[in-house]
C-alpha cells in the first residue's frame, strides 16, 4: 500500500478532469482509475483517523470517493459503480477477492441501481479495496454524495429483438463524460440517469430517474440519423414523481451537450441549496414547470458548443463480448476442479445433451432463460436471494462467464445477474454450473422474486428489517403451492424499502411495502409496513409507468405482512378475470375494496401474533425500537 506521506489536493478538479478524460479511451473499465485519488484518501483518511480533521470535513471526500458510511460504528460501505451493469469475469472475480479478504460476512450485494455493495469495510481497508477493483476495470468514484450516480441500463442491451439499437457504448460517454467534471462534484443533490434501447418495454424504471435517454431513428435527407428521446424528473421517497417527456429526439451529436445544459440548469438551481431534503432536479420542474425548465435548457445549449462523442465511446475494453461457437463440439464441459464444482464440491459432467436434472431444469429453463436476437443464442437469468453473492459464487461466476457465455455478466435493478451469449447447446451446462453454487433457482421476475434494500441491517436511515421481511415472504410463498399456481400471482411483482426513501422501489412495484413504527397496545414501538399497491414498469412504455398508490389506514406489523399479503393475492386469485392482470384487477374492483380486504387482513392477523412477537422485527433477537441516523446521501 502506498505511505499517506502526500496529498494531491493541489490537483485541481480540472487537472484531475483532463486526466481522467485522456485515460478514458484505453482505460480497461468505463470509470478510468486514478491512483492519486487512492493516495489523497490515504492521507485524508489518516488526518481524519488522528483527529487532524474533522468528520463534517471529511465525510464529503469520503463519498466521493464511494465510501459510505453505516449504521454500524467504525466501518464503511464500499459502493462499487457497474455502469450498465456491465461486469467482466475478472470484476467477478475480484470482488470474490475482496468479499473473502476484506468483508467479514463475505458476500457482496446487488442493488436496485446494479451496483455492487460491500460492507462492513474498515476505513484503514478501504484503499487497498479500491485498488484491487481499479486493477479490474472497476471504480467506487463518485458512487455517493452529490454527484452523477451510477448509470443504469438493460440486460438485454444488444441482445433484445426489440431494441432500436444499443445505447451502450453512448451510455459509456456519458459516464466518461461525467465523472469527476467540475460541475459534477456538488450538485444540490444526486442525479440518476438511464439509458434504453427499447421503447416498447422499459427494463430500466426510466419514469423514476432524474435523466433518461430512450433510444431513436430517424430518416433525415435519406440516412438513417441516431438520436434518443429524453425524459427528466422522475423520483420517490415521500414526493413520487414520474419522469416528464423533454424532448421528442436529440441528435447523437448532441446527446452529451444536452446532459452538460441539464447538469448545468440543475447545478445552478439556487432555490435547491435551501432545502437538501427538497432539492432533486423532479422539485425543481415542480416549481417552474416543464416549459420553463426546457426554456432555461436551451438557453444553456445556446452557450455549449459541440460536443464529440466518439472519442469517449471507444470502450471495447469494457463492452466487446466474445460469443462462443455454435459448434455442440466445441462447447466447454463442466470438470472437476473448476471454481463451479469446487463451490459446493459437485463434480458433476456438464454434457449438453443429457439434460439431468428432469422437471428441475425444465422449469428454470421455461422462466429464466430467454432467446436473443441473435439466431442460437440466449440470456440466461441468475435469481439471487436479496441480490446477495457470497464470495465462493462471485469466483465461480467469474468462471461460468468467462467458459461458458461473452465473457461479460450484467447485473439487473431486480438485483439479479444476467448471463449472455449462450448456445442453445449450452444452457444446460451453465444451469447444472449454476446449480453447483447454489444459483440455479426458477422463477425469475415473478412474485417469489423479491426486491428489498438492506434496511436496518447496514443502513442509517432504516426503520425496518427490509431483507428480513423479504426472506419471510419469500419463505411464504414457496408454501403457497395452490396460490403459486395461478398465472396472474406469479406475475406480481413485490419490492421492498426499509423506509421510505425507497431503495427498494416499493413505488413502482405491483405491491410495495415501506418501513414504518407504529405503537402496540402498551405504547411501545411495534415494527410495521405502509401499503403501496398498483404501481408498474417493464411491461410497458415508459409512459404507461404507474407509481403506487398508498394505501390508508394501513400499517401492517412486520410480522402480520406475509398474512396480509396471502389476503391480497388470495382474493385477487378469486375473483380475477381471465387473463386480467393484478393491476387490471385493482382498476376494476377499485382501490376501496382492496383497501377493506387489506384492513381486515391486518386485524387478523394482528389478533394471531398478538403477543410478544409483535415487538420483535424479522431475523431479530432483541425487542424493536425505531433507531435512525442521518444519512449521508444530502452531506
Amino acid at each position: 500500500m502506498t505511505s499517506p506521506t502526500r496529498s494531491t489536493q493541489s490537483l485541481t478538479q480540472e487537472d484531475i478532469y483532463a486526466k481522467s478524460q485522456e485515460l478514458a479511451p484505453s482505460a480497461p473499465g468505463v470509470i478510468p482509475f486514478i491512483d492519486e485519488e487512492i493516495q489523497n484518501l490515504e492521507v485524508e483518511s489518516a488526518k481524519y483517523q488522528s483527529g487532524e480533521q474533522d468528520t463534517a470535513q471529511f465525510t464529503p471526500f469520503r463519498l466521493k470517493q464511494g465510501v459510505y458510511g453505516q449504521r454500524q460504528a467504525d466501518v464503511q460501505m464500499i459502493r462499487v459503480k457497474i455502469p450498465g451493469g456491465i461486469l467482466t469475469a475478472e470484476g467477478l472475480e475480484v470482488l470474490g477477492t475482496i468479499t473473502e479478504r476484506y468483508a467479514p460476512l463475505q458476500k457482496g450485494h446487488l442493488t436496485t441501481r446494479e451496483n455492487v455493495q460491500i460492507h462492513h469495510i474498515p476505513l484503514p481497508d478501504c484503499p487497498a479495496v479500491l485498488r484491487l477493483l481499479g486493477e479490474a476495470g472497476l471504480s467506487t468514484r463518485e458512487a455517493c454524495g452529490n454527484t452523477v450516480r451510477n448509470v443504469v441500463s438493460s440486460p438485454t442491451a444488444g441482445v433484445c429483438a426489440d431494441e432500436v439499437f444499443d445505447p451502450s457504448p453512448y451510455l459509456a460517454a456519458y459516464v466518461r463524460f461525467g465523472v469527476r467534471h467540475p460541475i459534477t462534484q456538488n450538485f444540490p443533490r444526486k442525479f440518476k440517469t438511464a439509458f434504453t434501447g427499447c421503447e416498447s418495454h422499459d427494463t430500466v424504471a426510466a419514469a423514476i430517474q432524474d435523466l433518461t435517454f430512450v433510444s431513436q431513428v430517424r430518416q433525415v435527407d435519406g440516412q438513417e440519423q441516431r438520436g434518443f428521446k429524453i425524459y427528466v424528473g422522475g423520483g420517490t421517497s415521500i414526493m413520487p414523481r414520474l419522469a416528464k417527456h423533454l424532448y421528442e429526439f436529440v441528435a447523437e451529436e448532441d446527446y452529451l451537450r444536452l446532459s452538460l445544459a441539464i447538469w448545468t440548469v440543475f447545478n445552478d438551481a439556487q432555490m435547491l441549496r435551501k432545502n437538501r431534503m427538497m432539492a432533486r432536479i423532479k422539485v425543481l420542474i415542480d416549481k417552474i414547470g416543464l416549459d420553463a425548465f426546457r426554456e432555461l435548457v436551451d438557453a444553456e445549449l445556446e452557450k455549449i458548443g459541440p460536443i464529440d462523442p466518439k472519442p469517449l465511446m471507444q470502450a471495447d475494453e469494457i463492452l466487446r463480448e466474445t460469443p462462443p461457437s455454435l459448434d455442440p463440439l466445441s462447447l466447454p464441459h463442466l470438470e472437476l476442479g473448476s471454481p463451479a464444482t469446487q463451490a459446493s464440491g459437485n463434480g458433476e459432467s456438464g454434457a449438453t445433451n443429457g439434460h439431468e436434472g428432469g422437471d428441475e431444469y425444465n422449469r428454470w429453463r421455461e422462466t429464466n432463460v430467454v432467446a436473443q436476437k441473435q439466431d442460437g443464442y440466449y440470456l440466461a437469468y441468475v435469481k439471487l436471494t436479496r441480490g446477495d453473492i457470497t464470495h465462493t459464487q462471485f469466483m465461480a461466476l467469474g468462471d461460468i462467464v468467462r467458459r461458458f457465455t461473452g465473457g461479460r455478466a450484467r447485473t439487473t435493478q431486480e438485483q439479479n445477474l444476467a448471463l449472455r451469449w449462450i448456445p442453445e447447446e449450452g444452457v444446460h451446462a451453465v444451469w447444472m454450473a449454476l446449480k453447483a453454487i447454489g444459483l440455479a433457482e426458477p422463477d425469475v421476475h415473478t412474485i417469489t422474486d423479491v426486491v428489498s434494500c438492506p434496511g436496518t441491517d447496514t443502513c442509517k436511515l432504516g426503520i425496518t428489517s427490509s431483507m428480513g421481511l423479504a426472506s419471510a415472504i419469500r419463505d411464504e410463498l414457496n408454501s403457497w403451492n395452490g396460490l403459486l399456481e395461478d398465472e396472474g400471482v406469479r406475475d406480481i411483482r413485490i419490492k421492498i424499502s426499509g423506509c421510505p426513501n425507497g431503495c427498494g422501489l416499493h413505488h413502482i412495484a405491483n405491491i410495495g411495502f415501506h418501513g414504518a413504527a407504529v405503537k402496540g397496545p402498551d405504547g411501545e414501538q411495534i415494527p410495521a409496513y405502509e401499503l403501496f399497491l398498483g404501481g408498474n414498469y417493464g411491461d410497458n412504455r415508459v409512459e404507461d409507468s404507474r407509481i403506487g398508490t398508498r394505501i390508508p389506514r394501513v400499517k401492517i406489523p412486520a410480522k402480520a405482512v406475509p398474512t396480509v399479503l396471502r389476503e391480497i393475492t388470495g382474493y385477487y386469485k378469486e375473483n380475477h378475470q381471465e387473463q386480467e392482470s393484478f393491476n387490471q384487477f385493482l382498476d376494476r374492483v377499485g382501490l376501496e375494496t382492496m383497501t377493506e380486504v387489506a384492513v381486515q387482513a391486518q386485524k387478523t392477523a394482528q389478533a394471531a401474533e398478538a403477543g410478544s412477537d409483535l415487538y420483535f422485527d424479522w431475523e431479530r433477537t432483541n425487542i424493536y425500537k425505531l433507531e435512525r441516523g442521518e444519512g449521508e446521501c444530502a452531506v
